[in-house]
């Protein structure tokens, strides 16, 4: 078998495959296939943009012999097709494949390869009340997708079937849609159907709320941010994997700068290995990774993935109506998310705390100037068409919608300001920008760069 690509082992996206790293000692793969083995029960994965969830369950659902069908929503999705939405990607070719492997005999329903699957289907949902008139599986398929469906029509297959129904970005539907959907959902609890809905965690609350009669059928299970110890094991299999030589300090480093989130650790160790000499024998190949190696890793990452980041951030530190403000609220409410510790969430009180700290020994920002911007940011990013933060005002807690932007300021601020430590950078940052009035330009620099941001 030949050895693995450099790509292979550290995917820039997607779900890794030989860096696969379970956290908590396999804790969220244990309490997701518990969720999933109980009838009847809607298991809500939530965490942060970029934190595995979706790696999460196509690893654990293997393990429990199921395949994944997936509803990806959107606005523009009515209740009926929905549910048609989901059997528009049913395979059941695949399926008889993975069935094959996982020792289970469907072939008797859907045929060795799964070439009776969609004649099967019809028969089964005949059962609920849908008649198919088509005959062959092409014509059923067609008229089945195209049909107006419930929620009762899919039971027949994830009942027989070894079939995950997954709901993804549920948010994006129109709320009477999300309404009809959840008043349907009952019709799997009750048949005893297992669900998995995965959300951001800034949405979960709402979907845990969209339906009381759902209440104690619903498991929450929230990734959250990853720990610095667990992303460390990243770059730990990758790179013995690949025989680059490393030590503990650097896989640490690469870790405490991937913000919690393990797509930025697998980017940043590909292209450290992307530049490091794999030729056999070589003498560099032996070499340990080196502090610089990293920094420019670091430096290509968020210029090259993460540089849409920039004209984002310049708009929402901007605000609306800049020149008739007097604070820098905007940008010291984005700042405050890359103090330490970093969180992807900040209740309010913590917000004020940080947004203080970065105040230095200027005058404070006003508790109303604060309040006055979380009020306008939905408006305001909305007209932009951005979206960075949202301010659940029933929880009184800011979120922050795309962690990487954490990634691509703490880069950007690392890379033109000089010191170690990264609130003092910060508060640096800003006593420039109220000094001057202007705003700040972020370039990238070498890593001995010594130059001042560039303000406008």
């Amino acid at each position: 078998m030949a050895s693995p690509t450099i790509e292979e082992v550290f995917p820039a996206v997607g779900k890794p495959t030989y860096t696969y790293v379970e956290r908590d000692s396999g804790l969220n793969e244990r309490r997701l296939s518990a969720g999933l083995n109980n009838p009847g029960q809607i298991c809500l994965l939530t965490g942060p943009s970029k934190t595995g969830k979706t790696s999460l369950y196509r690893e654990v659902l293997p393990r429990i012999k199921r395949q994944e069908l997936v509803i990806r929503c959107s606005g523009k999705l009515s209740a009926s097709e929905f549910w048609a939405s989901a059997l528009e990607t049913l395979d059941f070719s695949r399926l008889a494949e993975a069935s094959t492997i996982w020792g289970l005999k469907l072939g008797a329903k859907i045929g060795a390869s799964g070439e009776a699957g969609w004649s099967w289907l019809a028969k089964a949902m005949a059962t609920v009340g849908f008649d198919v008139s088509a005959s062959g599986d092409y014509a059923i398929k067609r008229e089945i997708v195209k049909s107006s469906l419930s929620a009762k029509h899919l039971i027949p297959l994830l009942q027989q079937m070894p079939i995950q129904l997954v709901v993804e970005d549920f948010h994006y539907l129109e709320q009477d849609v999300k309404t009809e959907v959840f008043q349907q959902w009952k019709a799997f609890t009750d048949e005893g159907v297992s669900v998995l809905v995965v959300s951001t965690t800034h949405h979960s609350v709402d979907i845990a709320r969209a339906n009381p009669d759902l209440t104690g059928r619903t498991r929450l299970i929230d990734v959250g941010q990853w720990s610095e110890v667990d992303l460390a094991k990243i770059p730990e299999k990758g790179f013995n994997l690949l025989g680059i030589k490393h030590s503990k300090i650097s896989t640490s480093q690469i870790a405490k700068e991937s913000v919690g989130l393990p797509i930025i650790t697998q980017q940043i160790c590909q292209e450290i290995a992307s530049a490091h000499d794999m030729t056999p024998g070589s003498i560099k190949r032996k070499a340990n990774i080196l502090q610089q190696d990293i920094e420019t890793a670091q430096r290509y990452v968020a210029e090259n993935l993460y540089g849409n980041h920039k004209a984002d951030y310049e708009q929402l530190a901007a605000g609306p109506r800049q020149s008739r403000r007097k604070h820098a609220t905007y940008e010291m409410i984005l700042a405050s998310f890359a103090l330490e510790p970093l969180k992807f969430s900040l209740p309010y009180s913590e917000l004020i705390d940080r947004v203080n700290r970065l105040c230095s020994k200027k005058e404070p920002i006003p508790a109303a100037s604060i309040n006055a911007a979380l009020k306008a940011l939905g408006n305001f990013q909305q007209r932009k068409k951005m979206s960075l933060l949202d301010w659940h005002e029933s929880e009184s807690k800011l979120y922050i919608i795309e962690p990487s932007f954490l990634f691509y300021l703490r880069q950007r601020l690392d890379n033109n300001l000089a010191g170690d430590d990264f609130t003092q950078k910060l508060i640096k940052l800003f006593d420039i920008v109220q000094a001057n009035g202007g705003k700040v330009e972020f370039k990238m620099m070498q890593a001995d760069g010594s130059e001042e941001p560039t303000l406008l």
